[in-house]
């Protein structure tokens, strides 16, 4: 082999070495990465959210913080409480009262109180 024909084959080779390498896996990103980036909704509140819960009362959810922090109301006028969540993904807590996201789902579980259920209410 001729020093050209080694120099083409090297190139080849160092070209072909990155379609060959594992694809990272995509993962559905959580509520909070979702919501990080809020900056506006149909609603005209940025980042905020309806939820319709089991109790048949309705949730708002305000994202803020990058996703680190939520304020929950059960309506436009009721004081927030607010939880917070060290990471995106991790539970989010506050006085006697924590939230978990899944999917289109929070679950809001306050001390001597069932557990509630709410959906996110999507535009039709």
């Amino acid at each position: 082999m001729t020093p050209l024909w080694i120099g083409v084959a090297g190139i080849g080779a160092v070209l072909m070495l990155p379609s060959c390498s594992e694809q990272p896996q995509k993962r559905s990103p959580t509520e909070q990465e979702i919501h990080a980036g809020d900056s506006a909704v149909p609603s005209g509140k940025p980042g905020r959210h309806l939820y319709q819960c089991d109790d048949d009362r309705t949730l708002l959810v305000d994202f803020k913080d990058k996703g680190l922090t939520v304020e929950l109301r059960r309506d436009a006028g009721a004081s927030a409480i607010v939880l917070t969540a060290p990471s995106q993904g991790l539970q989010y807590v506050g006085d006697a009262i924590s939230a978990t996201f899944s999917g289109n789902e929070i679950k809001v579980e306050a001390a001597r109180k069932r557990p509630v259920i709410c959906r996110k209410v999507t535009s039709q």
